[in-house]
C-alpha cells in the first residue's frame, strides 16, 4: 500500500496523522508546492503584526516527518493524474504511483489584474512566503500602505500593518466590509471601531491602477486621485487550486465534488480542505466552505477512509471569528435574510446595547423554529451553544427560542441533549 497526499496544510497534515494512526507500515508520500513544513495560514497576520515570531507559525515540532516516517517532497507542483494507472506527475516530469490519493492542494489568492499589479511591493497574503516577503518591506521602513479588499484577510492584514505603525487605507469596492461574514449593522460597528483606531476606509472605491515603474509609487483610485503607498496588499478572495484537474474527469463545481466519505468520483482518490466542495449543513447544498476547522475535520476523515474506514463527514459550516483592537466578532451559517426566502418563514432577532464603551450586538436568523445562523459582536460568549444549534438544525420550542434570544436567561448546552 502506498499513500500520496498532495498538500501539507491543514487537510494534508491531519490526513497523514490519521493514516499513520491506522497504518504504521505503508509508505506515505507528501507532495507540496511550497518550501515550508506545515504551518498555520491563520497566524500569518499575527506574525506581521509583531505578536508572534515566525517560528510560532509551524504546526508540528522539528522531526515530525521523520517520526511519522513521511517522505515529504517540497517544491513540487502536480499537474497530471492518471487514475487508471494510479500515477501522479509533476510539472518537471517526476512520477509517483499510489494506492490511495488525497488531493489537498488548497486554494490560491486571486491576483489583481490591473496595470502595476506585478510591482515588487504589491502582495497577496496566502502563504508563509508572502508573509515573510511583506515583513521584509516593513523592516525596510514602509510607512504607508493600501489594502485592496474588504474581506477577512484584507482587514486582518490592515489591522496587522496598523499595529506595526503604518498609515493604512482600505479600499472596498462594495458599500460594506466583511460582506461574506457580517450583516450590514455588524459591519458598520466593526468599521467604526477600526476607524477609531486609525484605519481609513474608502467604500465603493476601486483601484484603477498601481503606479510606479520598477518600484511602487501609489494606487490610482480615480483619474486624478492617487494614494501614495510603500506597500499594497490585495485581498480579493481565493480560488481552489484545480489547474489541470479540470481535464482529467473529476466532477467539478466550485471545487472538487466529494461524497460523504470525502471520495471523488474517480476511484481511490479523495479530496479535502479548500479544494473540496462539500455539503453545507445550513444552506443544504454543495459548496466550498474554506475554513481551517472544516479542512482539519475533512483531512482526518479522508485519511481514515483511505485506510479502509467508513467514517461519514456530516457536512461543512461557514464559520468565522475575528478580534480587532479588543472588539470581537463571530458569525456562522446564514448571516443575512435571503432575498428569495423560498419555503418557510424567515425572521431575525436583532439587539444592540452598550456596556461601557463596548457595543454588544446580536442577530439571530431563523427559518421557522430552526436557527440558521447568527452574528455576534462584542460578546461572543454564546458562540459555542449557537453554533451547535445551527449545526444540528433541530427545531426549537418557543421556550427554547426565548432562552436562545436571551429573553429569559442563557441557553445551556444540556437543554438540547
Amino acid at each position: 500500500m502506498s499513500y500520496i497526499v498532495i498538500g501539507n496544510s491543514a487537510a494534508g497534515l491531519f490526513a497523514v496523522e490519521e493514516i499513520r494512526r491506522h497504518d504504521t507500515l505503508s509508505e506515505i508520500i507528501v507532495l507540496t508546492a511550497e518550501q515550508e513544513q506545515s504551518y498555520s495560514r491563520c497566524l500569518t497576520t499575527y506574525f506581521l503584526a509583531g505578536d508572534i515570531p515566525a517560528s510560532r507559525l509551524y504546526l508540528r515540532e522539528e522531526g515530525f516527518a521523520e517520526r511519522l516516517k513521511l517522505k515529504v517532497i517540497y517544491g513540487v507542483e502536480v499537474n497530471w493524474i492518471d487514475p487508471v494507472r494510479r500515477l501522479v506527475r509533476s510539472t518537471d516530469g517526476q512520477e509517483w504511483g499510489y494506492s490511495k490519493l488525497l488531493l489537498a492542494m488548497g486554494a490560491s489568492a486571486n491576483k489583481l489584474l490591473i496595470k502595476g499589479g506585478n510591482l515588487p511591493e504589491v502582495f497577496t497574503l496566502r502563504t508563509m512566503k508572502d508573509a515573510l516577503d511583506i515583513n521584509q518591506v516593513l523592516e525596510r521602513g514602509a510607512q504607508k500602505a493600501v489594502v485592496i479588499g474588504g474581506g477577512l484577510v484584507s482587514l486582518k492584514s490592515a489591522y496587522a500593518l496598523k499595529k506595526r505603525g503604518l498609515q493604512v487605507t482600505v479600499l472596498v469596492s462594495s458599500g460594506q466590509i466583511l460582506s461574506q461574514m457580517l450583516d450590514e449593522k455588524a459591519a458598520s460597528i466593526i468599521q467604526g471601531h477600526l476607524a477609531a483606531n486609525g484605519l481609513r476606509f474608502l467604500l465603493q472605491t476601486e483601484a484603477e491602477a498601481i503606479t510606479g515603474e520598477e518600484q511602487l509609487q501609489g494606487v490610482l483610485i480615480a483619474p486624478h486621485t492617487e494614494l501614495v503607498a510603500d506597500l499594497v496588499i490585495v485581498g480579493k478572495g481565493v480560488r481552489p487550486n484545480l489547474g489541470e484537474l479540470r481535464t482529467i474527469g473529476f466532477n467539478i463545481g466550485m471545487g472538487l465534488q466529494v461524497d460523504s466519505s470525502l471520495a471523488t468520483n474517480l476511484p481511490n482518490i479523495y479530496a479535502a480542505g479548500d479544494i473540496a466542495e462539500t455539503w453545507d449543513l445550513v444552506r443544504q447544498k454543495f459548496t466550498v466552505n474554506a475554513t481551517w476547522p472544516n479542512a482539519t475535520a475533512q483531512g482526518r476523515i479522508a485519511g481514515a477512509n483511505m485506510c479502509g474506514g467508513q467514517e461519514i463527514y456530516p457536512g461543512s459550516l461557514g464559520l468565522n471569528s475575528v478580534d480587532f483592537f479588543g472588539l470581537s466578532a463571530m458569525s456562522a451559517g446564514i448571516t443575512k435574510l435571503p432575498e428569495k426566502k423560498g419555503q418557510g418563514d424567515w425572521d431575525q432577532e436583532k439587539s444592540l446595547k452598550m456596556v461601557g464603551d463596548m457595543p454588544i450586538y446580536r442577530n439571530l436568523l431563523w427559518q421557522g423554529d430552526i436557527l440558521k445562523g447568527f452574528v455576534l459582536v462584542g460578546d461572543t460568549s454564546q458562540c459555542g451553544v449557537l453554533t451547535s444549534l445551527v449545526k444540528t438544525g433541530r427545531p426549537l420550542t418557543q421556550a427554547q427560542k426565548n432562552l436562545t434570544m436571551g429573553k429569559r436567561g442563557t441557553l445551556a448546552v444540556g437543554m438540547m441533549n
